[in-house]
């Protein structure tokens, strides 16, 4: 088969009383994936955040959230993956399980996003570029990129603000990248353009898919200051005669609401469009151009 079935969840966040209400949310998704035929099914980043929620001890705040993050968050990601595994056993399917606070052996905080198949294997991909926010947090971005196969394709993850950075997709594709996912978390309609522009031009500068899966909605909380993330996912391509879509959309979400967006990925077209660019492509570049330039910077 060289074609590949993906859901890309635009995933509600709720107020979350423990990693168990999380896994059905998650499940009840997971489960209309499997039954609509996906074979990968891609969550958001920070999926976990509704588990503020299940702090009882003290009521969440802008003043409590960073030791939240570091100490409460990070204790239920065991769980939470131990759980996407035993789904992606149940309904046969690669859980893209979003990122999830991280406390990495070095005793830093990482985002984390988790590649879960049936097989029983975890791959992970830390967020390598860290926003603002996250340098206030203390949190330490990723050295590495994974590069991994699901179906007839090289997959990469390039966590929400890591897709607007050319470069990490260019290594992906220099190593045979021919789909990104993007699991993404934005919070004003600025966020929601660049992440989504980010996905166009990756999909387009290198012929190759993106899917982008976005937090939506708010769980109250911080109760001083709630966090309300905005979005809409999505399944960018190639812009060109080949693939067939002129805004290089395969399929968006059509609302705010939580939905599952489903694409069927054709690994053939994707090389055919590599074989017969529209636009001057991958097969086109001038690497001698850009070393001259990168030696006469020098």
């Amino acid at each position: 088969m060289s074609t590949l079935t993906v859901a890309a969840v635009q995933f509600e966040l709720r107020p979350e009383k423990d990693a168990e209400s999380l896994l059905g949310h998650m499940e009840s998704l997971v489960g209309q994936a499997a039954a609509e035929g996906a074979e990968l099914v891609l969550f958001p980043e920070l999926v976990s955040t509704g588990l503020l929620a299940a702090i009882t001890d003290h009521e969440v705040t802008r003043a409590t959230v960073s030791d939240d993050y570091w100490n409460v968050l990070t204790s239920f990601t065991d769980r939470l993956v131990e759980g996407m595994s035993a789904m992606a056993r149940q309904y046969a399917i690669v859980i893209a399980g979003g990122s999830h606070n991280r406390l990495s052996a070095d005793g830093s905080l990482r985002n984390t996003a988790y590649l879960v198949h049936p097989d029983g294997r975890v791959e992970t991909q830390d967020k390598t570029h860290l926003t603002p926010q996250e340098h206030e947090l203390g949190a330490r971005g990723g050295d590495d990129l994974l590069i991994t196969h699901v179906g007839p394709f090289t997959v990469g993850v390039l966590v929400c603000a890591d897709i607007q950075f050319p470069e990490l997709s260019r290594h992906l594709v220099d190593s045979g990248v021919d789909l990104i996912l993007c699991p993404s978390l934005t919070w004003n309609r600025r966020g929601v353009h660049r992440v989504r522009t980010g996905c166009q031009a990756r999909a387009m500068e290198n012929q190759l898919y993106v899917v982008m899966s976005p937090l939506i909605g708010t769980s109250g909380l911080p109760l001083d200051g709630p966090m309300h993330a905005v979005g809409r996912a999505l399944v960018a391509a190639p812009v060109d005669r080949t693939v067939g879509h002129n805004d290089g959309l395969l399929a968006i979400a059509d609302g705010p609401a939580e939905q599952l967006v489903l694409a069927t990925l054709d690994h053939d077209l994707l090389l055919a469009s590599r074989a017969r660019p529209e636009a001057p492509g991958l097969a086109l570049r001038r690497p001698d151009l850009y070393a001259a330039l990168a030696r006469n910077d020098a």
